[in-house]
């Protein structure tokens, strides 16, 4: 009975192999898989092709040589008796020892010579090309990307101009990433303090499928990015619209902007087209970092994908899915239902318990208020900072929300300045208002202890006095 039964299981375990596994092959076939590492768009990628398609035919050769062999040697010298004699030793064979000595010698010489010219030709950008220069910094789950010649800062979407080298410096805030966009480049590590720097160029428009390629925590399949190569005029466009503002809200989104404020403003920046807030949003970024390391457990500030001009991205949640407003509101609504374990979810006060506590229709606002962030066009007049007519505390929460909130939380949280909760309590003499207004007007002349001075010296003078008022009525609220 057994010795029936094993043969039968043996068959199926195979077939439950062979079945998955066959499925896995033809799935690799793809031809349109935006990941295929065969289908290359630049110079980097095509030349580390070229060499894995070298490596994998000697490969292949010297694959069907030995197994070939051992079939042969197997079946020519197989015992062709029931005799349990054996065969007749022999060893030492000086010929064959040099040439299985040798062979493979030669084998490993042909491999070396093309890797080892590839390494250092992709090793630097060609100095005789016209190049740019791309931070890019590993977070998780996600990643920012930093253009310090042309200030500025964006998250999950590299733009890159069509034909150009780029030059990305790879860091890391917390743990070991992997940056990869197997249609332009191979897979390099971002070590957190360590520079590494990887080079590329797109020679054709389109959009780049990348992502983590090294395991980093529970998120890291979904921590994926685009890059957006399209032509030189577009991507000027793209940096020019970064720096101006966007158009004032209106409808819903006017509450979603004051909602923002108050729930999503500590951890993301949505402001950095303003002049001097490249540097700015360096500091937050540190800032929100150490808070969160100085209490990991309790911190209600995280750091998070800088959203300014979010309206015009193409991806939500790191790249995990295409942004339309209702994925938007089911981002809002409940992260972690999308990308388990976001720090989002797992800090932020406002989904304390699970989801967000807000509304249907709060949340759709917010919505709203994010959509709405695109850059003015080129030829509008200046947006001045929303002002809600009546009530001073309205006005100062506005002016909060768009000036203030990026670098101070309504709370004890400190982001780049101190949290503000309390401010009127602090005051000398017990002038609260005085000492309000002369921290807003010049901003230099009282420093927090523990603090530097790097608040904007002409942020007063950007004010009117109805919004210099406001705010002050305003920040004297937060108890």
């Amino acid at each position: 009975m057994f010795h029936n039964l094993l043969p039968r299981l043996s068959r199926r375990k195979l077939l439950l192999f062979l079945i998955p596994a066959a499925a896995a092959f033809i799935a690799g076939c793809a031809s349109n898989n935006p990941q295929d590492t065969f289908d290359t768009a630049g110079p980097v990628a095509e030349q580390q092709a070229d060499l894995f398609k070298f490596i994998f035919w000697i490969a292949v050769v010297v694959f069907i040589i030995v197994e070939g062999g051992i079939i042969w040697i197997t079946l020519k010298y197989r015992s062709r008796s029931d005799s349990d004699e054996m065969p007749v030793q022999t060893h030492g064979n000086t010929k064959l020892e040099l040439t299985w000595t040798f062979i493979p010698t030669l084998i490993i010489i042909a491999i070396a010579i093309p890797t080892v010219i590839a390494i250092w030709d992709l090793a630097e950008a060609p100095a005789d090309e016209p190049s740019m220069t791309v931070e890019a910094i590993g977070h998780q789950w996600w990643f920012e990307f930093r253009y310090p010649e042309e200030e500025v800062v964006t998250a999950n979407e590299l733009r890159v101009p069509v034909g150009k080298n780029v030059i990305v410096k790879l860091e890391s805030q917390d743990v070991i990433h992997s940056f990869w966009v197997p249609k332009l480049f191979g897979k390099v590590d971002m070590v957190p303090n360590r520079d590494n720097e990887l080079w590329f160029r797109a020679d054709e428009p389109g959009v780049f499928y990348g992502q983590c390629a090294e395991f980093c925590g529970v998120a890291h399949g979904l921590m994926r990015f685009r890059v957006i190569a399209e032509p030189a005029e577009d991507y000027e466009a793209w940096v020019a619209g970064m720096q101006r503002p966007p158009a004032a809200p209106t409808g819903a989104a006017v509450d979603g902007q004051r909602l923002f404020g108050q729930h999503c403003s500590s951890c993301h920046t949505i402001d950095s087209y303003r002049e001097g807030a490249y540097t700015s949003e360096i500091s937050l970024q540190d800032g929100r970092w150490q808070g969160w390391l100085a209490d990991i457990e309790n911190a209600s500030i995280v750091s998070a994908p800088n959203l300014t001009h979010f309206g015009t991205r193409l991806t939500i949640g790191a790249g995990i899915r295409d942004l339309d407003r209702q994925t938007l509101v089911e981002w809002i609504e409940d992260p972690g239902n999308l990308k388990p374990e976001t720090r989002m979810e797992e800090h932020a006060l406002v989904y304390k318990g699970g989801k967000a506590n807000l509304t249907n229709d709060e949340i759709g606002a917010i919505a709203d208020f994010l959509l709405s962030l695109r850059p003015v066009s080129a030829d509008a007049e200046p947006t001045p900072t929303p002002v809600v007519s009546g009530d001073p505390v309205e006005v100062g929460q506005a002016v909060f929300v768009s000036n203030c909130a990026s670098c101070h939380s309504t709370g004890s949280d400190s982001i780049v300045g101190p949290g503000l909760a309390g401010i009127a309590g602090r005051a000398p003499g017990g002038n609260a208002d005085s000492y309000i207004k002369e921290s807003i007007v010049e901003p230099g002349a009282i420093i927090a202890d523990g603090y530097q001075n790097i608040m904007p010296s002409s942020f007063g003078s950007s004010l009117s006095t109805e919004q210099i008022a406001g705010l002050v009525a305003y920040l004297k609220t937060l108890n």
